[in-house]
């Protein structure tokens, strides 16, 4: 979304008011030129969520037939809401869709459409935990977090990797673990400090990535071996919790607790880690630090 050409001159400009609105002008008509530029790739993209918005309809249809109808109604409703907002905002994203070469892609590939059902089954997992369908919030989390596996396996081998792909996949798991983590706080079956860690933790790296690239220089994410990690993990202790809340009984009970407590020691850590990286990238971007790369854990910059 943020453009380097214009965030040169609007970095000059001190962020004046006139040169915020004419940087916001200009990405505008970035984004309309690429939509010119790639209808099919438009239609792609708004053919995926009408599909995702026919799926959420028959499995609400299922579940009003099959077990609750105020459950299905609310269940449809939270996910067509979600979806339009959702899809609109990747649409933004559409000079992304390229391969590796930098050429225009058509359409979307399996590995994003994979990414973008994953978008589309938070409202479901929010819906079953506040509801405490914890069995069915648990079979939902699990899936999704399988695709996220799949996504990123599929792109590597068929080699489909893609900038939209690289911005959307952790984004989209920012989204869902704090949808998980809000409706199981909201459920009162995990207490809120573990909630307000995560947004803390979450919210520092979108902000603090942000700012970075707006008001000091172009910078590149980068998967590392440790925060893959920690997202694994992360992501394990999730679905672990929501399993032992839906299975309850002794077993459920005697480890409930204990999975809390290591999902808010795990949050805080990272917190703490996502701190210290961003202060010495920090350092890096302005030259305060040097590196003979250029690349510090997660973020690359280019002159």
């Amino acid at each position: 979304m943020f453009i380097e050409e214009y965030l040169v001159e609007l970095r000059r400009e001190r962020f004046a008011p006139a040169a915020l609105v004419r940087y916001a002008r200009q990405v505008g008509a970035r984004v309309r030129a690429e939509w010119l530029a790639n209808p099919n790739a438009v239609r792609s993209i708004w053919a995926v969520a009408v599909s995702y918005f026919a799926a959420a309809f028959l499995a609400s249809v299922g579940i009003a037939l099959a077990w609750d109808r105020a459950l299905a109604e609310r269940f449809f409703l939270n996910t067509a809401l979600w979806v339009l907002p959702a899809f609109m905002f990747v649409s933004l994203f559409l000079g992304h869709l390229r391969d590796s070469d930098g050429h225009r892609l058509s359409g979307l590939n399996v590995p994003l459409m994979l990414t973008l059902a994953r978008v589309a089954l938070v409202p479901g997992i929010a819906v079953f935990l506040e509801e405490r369908h914890f069995a069915w919030a648990f079979g939902v989390y699990v899936f999704a977090s399988l695709t996220d596996v799949v996504d990123g396996w599929l792109a590597r081998r068929w080699r489909q990797t893609t900038p939209l792909g690289s911005v959307l996949d952790p984004l989209v798991d920012i989204v869902f673990n704090l949808t998980a983590l809000a409706g199981l706080a909201a459920a009162q079956l995990l207490h809120s400090w573990v909630f307000w860690v995560a947004v803390l933790r979450y919210g520092i790296l979108v902000v603090g990535a942000a700012g970075l690239y707006l008001f000091v220089g172009p910078l590149r994410i980068r998967p590392t071996w440790f925060g893959r990690m920690t997202g694994v993990i992360m992501t394990c202790l999730i679905a672990l919790f929501t399993l032992l809340v839906a299975v309850r009984g002794p077993v459920g009970e005697g480890l409930t607790r204990l999975t809390e407590i290591a999902l808010g020691v795990m949050l805080s850590a990272t917190v703490l880690q996502v701190l210290v990286l961003g202060w010495y990238n920090l350092r890096l971007l302005t030259g305060a630090a040097r590196q003979n790369d250029r690349v510090v854990r997660d973020v690359q910059w280019r002159a």
